[in-house]
């Protein structure tokens, strides 16, 4: 499969605003508001280096079950490929799982299972120029 990058991270907690302050503080960046996308129950900012840090919009759907279940922390890669649905077809060819699916701006995404994947949440993710979940923050 032809990957072009780590896209993003995404670290899943519990508490969105202290953590953006911790890592703000830390790497003295900032965190902007994605918003909040009801298929994947997440609230989500992320930063210029392609820090995304997320947390559950309901108490008990399944981003905030899969925090109590695995903790905080590190729960996604994310890569770009230039042709998604060539590269979901191998992923697919190799018995990995998709989960969901979903489109923003001009990025479309699917995310695979992680038990077939070392335990880490692997997103392949389709975009020309700006990242389309910054496109779609910025209303364009």
């Amino acid at each position: 499969m032809k990957a072009e990058k780590i896209d993003h991270i995404v670290i899943r907690v519990r508490d969105a605003q202290k953590a953006i302050d911790f890592f703000s503080d830390l790497f003295e960046t900032r965190f902007d508001k994605l918003g909040e996308i009801a298929q994947l129950d997440i609230r989500s900012y992320m930063d210029p280096m392609g820090i995304e840090i997320v947390e559950g919009l309901t108490a008990d759907g399944p981003t905030a079950r899969a925090t109590e279940k695995a903790g905080q922390g590190l729960s996604l890669l994310s890569i770009k490929v230039p042709d998604l649905d060539e590269a979901v077809a191998e992923m697919k060819a190799r018995g990995i799982r998709e989960v969901n699916r979903f489109s923003r701006g001009n990025m479309k995404a699917v995310l695979f299972h992680p038990k077939d994947t070392f335990d880490t949440m692997i997103e392949l993710i389709e975009y020309t120029n700006k990242h389309g979940c910054v496109a779609a923050a910025e209303g364009q």
